[in-house]
């Protein structure tokens, strides 16, 4: 089943100084609309920011870990997520998500750092 919707956030340095990738997490229908109703939309402005942060809190302890283990970094990395504003496009029928969590969808890209 494909997600409703999709939220893209840049994991990088406590700091903020280094990008470590991105992550775009799909949510189900019924959590879209769920947050949908708590964080309506701003008439003219469009998609209420809250909506996207709310997707970002929602990740658990267990989820985060599993992200930082997909970029290569070390367990114990401090890593923060912030949003993007733009979510680049995935074909979910070609592009498979690097792991599934309480009905979420985790799709992760590490960022190539050339030497």
């Amino acid at each position: 089943m494909s997600c409703a919707h999709k939220t893209e956030l840049r994991v990088e340095s406590a700091s903020g100084e280094v990008v470590f990738g991105f992550v775009v997490v799909g949510i189900p229908e019924s959590q879209f609309l769920e947050l949908k109703a708590k964080f309506p939309d701003e008439r003219f402005k469009g998609q209420n920011p809250k909506l996207k942060q709310a997707v970002k809190q929602d990740i658990t302890k267990e989820e985060r870990e599993h992200i930082i283990e997909h970029l290569r970094l070390r367990p114990d990395a401090e890593a923060k997520f912030e949003c993007e504003a733009i979510v680049r496009y995935l074909d979910e029928a070609k592009e498979q998500p690097r792991f599934e969590s309480n009905g979420k969808k985790f799709w992760i890209f590490r960022r190539e750092i050339l030497i």
